[in-house]
């Protein structure tokens, strides 16, 4: 399986073995033994190509079936906005969170995405 999804990422992400090669730090023919199942990427390369490709291991290995690495993404947007360590990141400050809460949140999300973007 992760032949298949190192390929179809790659392509999806309009990259070229030899480019998904450079970001990775092996060579281009590694990339092609990797798709056409003659070895296997190690576990710091298998880090690497998701990096790369913009998603987790654990979509690479079939552990899971969410190409986006959403968090990733969303923490490196605010990071380029000059949040470095936002309170929506504090993991200890999310364990004592009550429902009710978590849906007023929600809510004050969405009514501030309505005041950037209205109807």
């Amino acid at each position: 399986m992760i032949y298949q999804r190192i390929r179809s990422l790659r392509k999806e992400r309009y990259l070229t073995q030899t480019m998904l090669a450079e970001k990775v730090g092996v060579s281009a023919q590694v990339v092609s033994n990797w798709e056409r199942q003659y070895t296997s990427p190690d576990l710091e390369d298998l880090s690497k190509i998701a990096h790369a490709l913009r998603t987790t291991a654990d979509y690479l290995l079939g552990l899971s079936d969410e190409k986006e690495d959403e968090m990733r993404e969303i923490k490196l947007f605010l990071k380029d906005k000059g949040y470095d360590k936002p309170v929506i990141f504090d993991k200890e400050a999310w364990l004592n969170v009550q429902p009710e809460e978590i849906n007023q949140i929600e809510n004050y999300f969405r009514f501030l995405l309505q005041q950037k973007h209205p109807s």
